[in-house]
């Protein structure tokens, strides 16, 4: 795609790729999110939506641009949905939402926590990008920007749930996670009150049942803290998802509640002694 079709964002602005729009009677317009290509078109009585997804997305492809030939032609496939309506206002608001499923998380090595330790790690859960109109509580659309893989959580093939899996790299200082436009933070807090060291090497984090906020000071999404109790090795740990995030996060907005109550039942952990 050449320079010329597209308009480049300022470098402070260049995370905060959602907000609202206006738009004029049939008027198109057209994005890059990372490899997803995204057009809107507001109709008399129908908004439009078209996007093209290639079949390998890759998850460091995390910019994004407005471009400026609106009728710029997707490749195929392309996918249309088309909502209608009595008459469509002039705003829609585009807005970040994190997964509708739970998403298991592997750390590239695996983390142990001494016994009577304990410590955050930050890691970093993939974007849906939903659109809001006047009227509507429920969006229109809810896709994810990068579509992230399916896997089974559980710890057979009977009992357990679909969730999604990510590549993860979760760091115990948050310097060291990089901003990213389509994933949000989750600090996870470790306390291991029991007296042996323990180890982890996947969690299914329950996105689904937390807030969305967004720091303008870290440029960062986030979600609220969950905390980890371990207080015996004999018994599972005890989860609790705070009404807050961390101090690191700074000054947040609420963006959106969770998408479905938190469950008592969840699991975090299959491998965790």
């Amino acid at each position: 795609m050449s320079k010329n079709n597209i308009v480049i964002e300022p470098e402070h602005a260049h995370l905060k790729w959602w907000g609202e729009h206006h738009f004029e009677l049939n008027q198109p317009k057209t994005w890059q999110f990372g490899s997803l290509l995204f057009r809107l078109t507001r109709g008399l009585q129908e908004w439009r939506l078209e996007f093209h997804r290639p079949k390998v997305q890759y998850d460091y492809e995390q910019k994004w641009h407005l471009i400026e030939d609106a009728h710029f032609a997707f490749p195929l496939p392309v996918e249309v949905e088309r909502y209608m309506f009595k008459a469509t206002h002039n705003k829609l608001q585009l807005m970040p939402r994190l997964a509708n499923r739970s998403v298991v998380i592997k750390p590239v090595d695996p983390i142990y926590i001494p016994a009577g330790q304990r410590g955050t790690l930050y890691i970093s859960t993939p974007l849906w990008i939903a659109g809001f109109v006047e009227g509507q509580k429920d969006p229109l659309f809810d896709i994810p920007i990068i579509l992230p893989k399916d896997t089974w959580f559980g710890p057979n093939h009977r009992s357990g749930e679909i969730c999604y899996a990510t590549a993860v790299d979760g760091r115990t200082e948050l310097h060291q996670l990089k901003p990213r436009s389509f994933r949000a933070v989750t600090p996870i807090e470790f306390h291991n009150i029991s007296h042996q060291q323990l180890r982890f090497d996947r969690m299914n984090v329950p996105v689904s049942a937390l807030p969305l906020f967004y720091s303008e000071s870290t440029g960062r999404l986030w979600t609220s803290q969950i905390k980890v109790l371990q207080e015996s090795v004999d018994r599972p740990p005890r989860i609790r998802i705070e009404n807050r995030t961390p101090p690191h996060a700074g000054e947040v907005m609420y963006v959106h509640p969770p998408r479905a109550p938190a469950s008592a039942l969840f699991n975090m952990f299959d491998s965790f002694f």
